[in-house]
């Protein structure tokens, strides 16, 4: 046991999701960057980066974020985090309005709340050691013992497959997996409640990539953890998630169940997204492919009514004309769509 760290939790994952306790609930989060320029400058347009995005996050569970480069998926990690400040909306977490909270508080709240970078090298100080970068972790959440901080980092070190021998290791003497296991030593050094969890294996090969998510599968089963995991890779996507959503420039368009958004989805997006991962199997890769046509809007200027419906091949006159709402459309399924596939 991780004593002091992490306590082991020894209840089933699947009892969790049955309770439906919600631990995040994102409430219409925008997030638009100022464009200034001029000899004053005056703010002269917005890139809308986060577009009113909505979701609860069940206690236990893993939601898969995915969607094109320049969606808005890795900012809305970071807004729900606070690690920018919102435009607008709200995020409760586990009873608290984050959005509203002072600086004690957010920082008392931060423990709870960890983050996963996509570069686990530059997420590191160069300078510092292993066992210096979890030892300040440590002192600036509380733990003015130097006995203590040291015995929790062996701990943690442990957990994550690496040894108290590396605490005296820098980061260049790592390779990119140990790396990426030292960077999620220091999110789970504080006992989470909630990680996010940025494009996580992006940066590794492939056979490192498998080895890092059985890890945090191991972890979250463990302790008990929840997870947000930011990715384009849809294969790891499916696998590690009970549920997933798909982003298009800056909005939420389809909500589901893994294998539901994977065996049937009902946005036309999330249907051209699927059809160009590439399929391991060779007897399925003579599936027609969905090429969409043009090129993603810009989100300074996005287009009016449905912003897919530029590139939407079912796209109607009402497309362009009015926004759709995100609704239910099946039994744990959402969809932004006016005309859904069936």
């Amino acid at each position: 046991m991780l004593s002091g760290v992490v306590e082991p939790v020894q209840s089933d994952k699947k009892v969790e999701k049955v309770n439906q306790e919600i631990l995040l609930s994102v409430k219409d989060i925008k997030m638009h960057f100022p464009i200034k320029g001029g000899l004053l400058g005056r703010t002269q347009g917005h890139v809308k980066a986060v577009d009113g995005v909505s979701f609860d996050i069940i206690k236990g569970e893993t939601l898969g974020l995915v969607g094109e480069s320049g969606c808005g998926k890795s900012t809305t990690g970071r807004v729900l985090l606070r690690l920018l400040e919102a435009t607008s909306g709200s995020v409760n977490f586990d009873g608290k309005e984050i959005f509203s909270l002072n600086d004690n508080d957010l920082r008392a709240t931060r423990s709870d709340m960890q983050l996963i970078f996509q570069d686990p090298f530059s997420s590191l100080n160069p300078r510092l050691s292993v066992g210096e970068t979890l030892s300040r972790v440590l002192k600036i959440h509380g733990v003015k013992d130097p006995q203590e901080r040291e015995n929790r980092i062996k701990e943690v070190l442990e957990l994550v497959g690496l040894t108290s021998f590396h605490m005296r290791r820098y980061p260049h003497e790592f390779s990119g997996g140990q790396r990426q296991r030292i960077g999620i030593a220091r999110a789970l050094i504080l006992n989470p409640k909630l990680i996010v969890l940025d494009e996580p294996v992006s940066a590794l090969d492939v056979s490192i990539q498998s080895q890092v998510v059985n890890l945090l599968e191991d972890l979250q089963e463990k302790f008990g953890l929840t997870y947000l995991f930011v990715s384009h890779g849809l294969n790891i996507v499916r696998h590690i998630s009970d549920r997933v959503g798909v982003m298009y420039l800056g909005k939420m368009v389809e909500l589901a169940d893994s294998d539901t958004l994977f065996e049937s989805p009902k946005h036309p997006y999330t249907q051209a997204l699927i059809s160009a991962n590439p399929i391991p199997n060779p007897r399925l890769r003579d599936k027609p492919k969905i090429i969409l046509q043009g090129d993603v809007p810009s989100p300074i200027n996005p287009p009016s009514g449905c912003y897919f419906h530029t590139r939407c091949p079912y796209a109607q006159p009402k497309c362009r004309e009015e926004a759709p709402e995100f609704v239910k459309t099946g039994e744990n399924q959402y969809v932004a769509c006016h005309y859904p596939l069936s």
